[in-house]
């Protein structure tokens, strides 16, 4: 699917008005007048009229107070991003240590906070693997995506068949005014519909039916920035189902998703995620008694890595669900493993996908193959603000931290299958 990108007049550095957000506030207003003349001062630097702060040409870059610029070498693959200039400076290039003239007294440029990115101006960017491009200050309040894609799962109450369809859903992530600013802590909220076995299946008792499920996501997250390398989320997900599993049931079920992440460098996350159960659900079911669906509970260790400037985010993860087998029939699985990936396509889309498997702990055999559970997703994620790209671990300004969730991130155990 290939986006069609508006061409923009190429006037100045600014960012044009579709995507010119309001400036974070309590900033204050000379730290604003240096972040705007930094922008504008690079600009003409990647064009080699970098001019000095007496109006004179140079094509030596630096910054206020004779360090060297966060992107002084084109050799380097530092970049602008959420993080201080501590976390990513590269090496000084030759010549750089002279201190420029005229030279007014200011402090060096303060970093935007709270886990923002800035957007690239129009075209006065440079190349997506450029880090010379020029970038606005200006930090939208909110992100959001939308996204389409094919699923094929199966679970536990799904007995040994399978599930295929389609799945629409979106995204949304907000600044919460002074808390934000305070603490760099956001909002997000979301949700998904799925349809699937369009044609019916014969081994459920409403054969003819479609199977309909919807997750809805919502709750706080911070990212890593200048201030602190820790990240951290805490969501609560629903599933609601409709002709769910082999008896056809209705169950809503509640689980509460976390994530604690450490970035040690702006390409590499490590950290831990889990899921608990808040709701379960149980029906009778005419023929087999009284039924019981319930999410199950899991810990698990991740490594989160952009790759280049701008590239692809990845993440894998393995971990351990609970040991206790809803019935008391034995024991439940013994790991889980996923990964997941988003791929910038362009600054609109990204191409996205996901796998989990959670191995059973019986032995091979007719217990082991309806005892696993595993997911596959593929699709194409759509991005009003243009901000599909981001250049570290951290994601664009407040885009949401956590993903809808999915049957890959919301497995469910049951007492009859």
């Amino acid at each position: 699917m290939k986006s069609r990108q508006p061409k923009l007049e190429k006037t100045s550095n600014e960012c044009p008005n579709a995507l010119r957000a309001p400036r974070i506030p309590q900033l204050g207003f000379s730290t604003l007048v240096l972040v705007s003349c930094a922008c504008v001062w690079y600009g003409s630097a990647a064009r080699g009229e970098a001019p000095s702060w007496n109006g004179s040409s140079t094509n030596e870059i630096t910054q206020p107070g004779g360090g060297p610029s966060l992107l002084a070498d084109s050799g380097n693959k530092s970049f602008v991003s959420s993080f201080s200039p501590s976390f990513s400076t590269p090496e000084a290039p030759s010549g750089s240590e002279r201190e420029p003239t005229n030279v007014p007294p200011a402090s060096p440029l303060e970093a935007v906070t709270n886990g923002c990115t800035s957007q690239p101006c129009g075209e006065t960017a440079g190349a997506v693997g450029d880090p010379h491009r020029v970038f606005c200050e200006d930090c939208p309040k909110w992100g959001v995506l939308t996204f389409v894609g094919y699923d094929s799962w199966r679970g536990i109450a799904d007995d040994s068949w399978q599930n295929n369809g389609i799945h629409v859903g979106a995204n949304l992530g907000t600044w919460l005014g002074p808390v934000s600013e305070a603490t760099g802590i956001g909002f997000q909220f979301g949700g998904s519909v799925g349809v699937y076995d369009w044609s019916g299946a014969e081994y459920r008792p409403r054969d003819s039916a479609v199977e309909t499920q919807g997750f809805i996501t919502y709750g706080f997250f911070r990212k890593p920035n200048q201030n602190s390398k820790w990240s951290a989320g805490v969501v609560q997900d629903w599933m609601l189902n409709n002709n769910f599993g082999v008896y056809s049931q209705n169950p809503t079920l509640s689980q509460i998703r976390a994530q604690l992440g450490y970035a040690f460098t702006p390409s590499n996350e490590i950290g831990l995620w889990g899921a608990c159960r808040v709701l379960s659900d149980t029906n009778f079911v005419s023929g087999v008694g009284s039924t019981t669906w319930r999410p199950i509970d899991q810990l698990n260790l991740y490594w989160h890595h952009k790759w280049e400037l701008a590239g692809a985010d990845t993440s894998v993860w393995i971990g351990l669900p609970e040991q206790d087998r809803l019935g008391g029939s034995g024991s439940l699985g013994e790991y889980i493993a996923g990964a997941s990936a988003n791929i910038p396509l362009s600054n609109s889309f990204a191409l996205y996908t996901l796998v989990t498997y959670m191995h059973p702990s019986a032995g091979p055999g007719g217990a082991g193959s309806t005892e696993d559970e595993w997911s596959f997703a593929i699709g194409l994620a759509f991005y009003p603000g243009r901000n599909a790209r981001s250049t570290t671990v951290a994601g664009q300004c407040w885009m949401p931290l956590m993903p809808v969730a999915n049957n890959g991130y919301f497995l469910v155990d049951t007492n009859h299958h």
